[in-house]
């Protein structure tokens, strides 16, 4: 497993910015923008045409990119080094969660730091945003989150052979998989030692406040992950979701 972590560009952190800033994104994606930064007025960039919102964010984000450009590189020295010393235990653990070689296998795994606070993932070529801010524990904390996906869909379409295209927002196998981060975390120690966000959630925050059949439904899917093996885990929790989906649509806020 190889996990490298490099600066991608401005003009790549522009348009991931954007990607969130859509009128079919809730204010759950939407808001952390302007909590970040906030010399952007929320109410003027709102009231702008796609084109001007870039042109309107381009001219803020770039003076901070400048001014932080070489505490970006001292930070990805840092993130390298953290990573290093931490990178055999963390391919003993996936191994271990997932029954596959973790060794040997995802070894393109690219982190790109970013201005971007949302951190999107893609399946498709493994890599996932890191938002400039964090520390090198962070850093590695948002990693092991979008490991935990890389593997898990790759563990998946092995068993199931699905369609890959459901592995993304709206659809339930996307909602399912952001809830088990939460059990893969908490069921490796050393995971969840070394992970900083693990204590407050390293899931969304409303899998926390989400009941189902009157039991908080990430307790009642780290259950079913402790007493299975990882594709039975898979094959029981995606049914339980199917047959709560309602119920866990509505509480997603």
């Amino acid at each position: 497993m190889e996990l490298i972590y490099k600066n991608p560009g401005f003009d790549y952190m522009i348009n991931n910015i954007l990607m969130f800033q859509t009128d079919v994104h809730s204010d759950f994606w939407r808001e952390s923008l302007f909590l970040s930064f906030p010399l952007i007025d929320k109410n003027h960039f709102n009231n702008l045409d796609k084109e001007k919102r870039k042109n309107y964010l381009y001219e803020i984000l770039l003076k901070i990119y400048e001014s932080e450009k070489q505490n970006i590189y001292d930070k990805l020295v840092k993130y390298n080094n953290y990573r290093d010393n931490n990178k055999k235990q963390i391919e003993e653990s996936f191994t271990n969660a997932f029954q596959i070689d973790c060794k040997n296998n995802f070894n393109n795994i690219v982190g790109n730091i970013s201005l971007n606070p949302i951190e999107p993932r893609w399946l498709d070529i493994t890599s996932f945003d890191v938002f400039y801010l964090n520390s090198e524990r962070g850093a590695l904390g948002t990693a092991l989150h979008e490991i935990v996906h890389f593997v898990w869909f790759f563990v998946w379409q092995k068993h199931f052979k699905d369609d890959i295209t459901e592995y993304e927002t709206p659809h339930i196998k996307w909602i399912f998989s952001e809830m088990v981060v939460d059990s893969v975390i908490r069921g490796n120690t050393y995971l969840s030692d070394i992970n900083p966000y693990f204590q407050n959630g390293c899931a969304y925050s409303f899998f926390y406040r989400m009941i189902i059949e009157g039991k908080p439904i990430l307790e009642t899917l780290y259950s079913m992950y402790k007493s299975l093996n990882i594709i039975d885990f898979m094959e029981k929790g995606y049914e339980y979701c199917i047959k709560n989906e309602s119920a866990i649509r509505i509480q997603m806020k």
